[in-house]
């Protein structure tokens, strides 16, 4: 009887601590949801339009001086390396590794390109002309890739911001993300523009400017107006298959536009985004 009742006790106990710890929990995301305002409204103003001449299921892109590098899937094609022009859309492919892995994310920080791979929990970098250089282990799935001048940033498909070293792909620190008092998850596709990151949400149309020092969404975009500028060839490629979403930032700061793609889409918009 004593070591049934000192049992109860201890299981009283533990479901008092697990109780305090939920009620602390909730009381705190509770005032972090209270510290993130309802985003802004942006609208994305395009200026020109450009069709590649091979397409790709684009899963990372970047400027870099007057190319687009981009990583691609391997959905409808190959895992591929490649550079865009955006003035003329012609392709031209640094490396092809077919089924090898699937390509995700891709950035550019100190003269390297660094690209995800999604579920082989992978990270390449290569020099410029797309060479391989060494690969690093990362313990999560790979979707989004950007950096901040010292750090990578990646998304796993869930709500957080991952900082990573680029030495060694270690996570130094991570933010929540949410959009008003909910936690925002799929953020794909990510692009840091003067302090703040642009990222798809996957399966959407969206995407979101968020200050990455707090996780707080500032402001969402609605895209779909781009399908009105497609001709009925691409509406009808785009409506072929559900993986061919919204996902591609790449930002020139030096003409101070970004450029706007999609999955296997045929089409590469530049424009301004505009908060309203």
């Amino acid at each position: 009887m004593k070591r049934a009742a000192s049992l109860a006790l201890m299981r009283a106990s533990f479901a008092l601590r697990i109780a305090l710890g939920l009620a602390a929990t909730l009381m705190s995301g509770a005032a972090f949801a209270q510290s993130c305002p309802a985003p802004k409204t942006m609208t994305f103003e395009v200026q020109s339009q450009v069709r590649r001449d091979v397409l790709g299921l684009t899963q990372g892109l970047e400027v870099r001086g007057d190319k687009l590098f981009e990583s691609t899937g391997m959905i409808a094609g190959d895992t591929r390396l490649t550079t865009i022009d955006p003035r003329t859309g012609r392709v031209a492919v640094l490396a092809n590794f077919g089924k090898r892995f699937f390509g995700e994310g891709l950035t550019i920080l100190n003269n390297q390109i660094f690209q995800l791979s999604w579920q082989e929990h992978l990270a390449f970098v290569y020099d410029l002309n797309g060479k391989l250089v060494r690969s690093m282990r990362n313990m999560h799935d790979g979707w989004g890739l950007t950096n901040d001048g010292t750090n990578l940033i990646f998304t796993d498909g869930g709500d957080q911001l991952y900082y990573v070293n680029p030495a060694d792909f270690r996570i130094l620190r991570q933010v929540s993300v949410r959009s008003g008092s909910r936690p925002l998850p799929e953020l794909n596709e990510l692009e840091m523009v003067e302090g703040k990151i642009y990222s798809n949400v996957f399966m959407t149309w969206e995407i979101v400017r968020i200050d990455p020092r707090t996780g707080c969404v500032e402001a969402t975009a609605n895209l779909d107006g781009l399908v009105d500028r497609m001709t009925a060839e691409e509406r009808r490629h785009m409506g072929s298959d559900i993986n061919f979403v919204l996902n591609g930032i790449a930002y020139d700061s030096q003409r101070k536009v970004f450029h706007i793609t999609g999955k296997n889409w045929m089409s590469i918009f530049t424009g301004r985004f505009v908060d309203q």
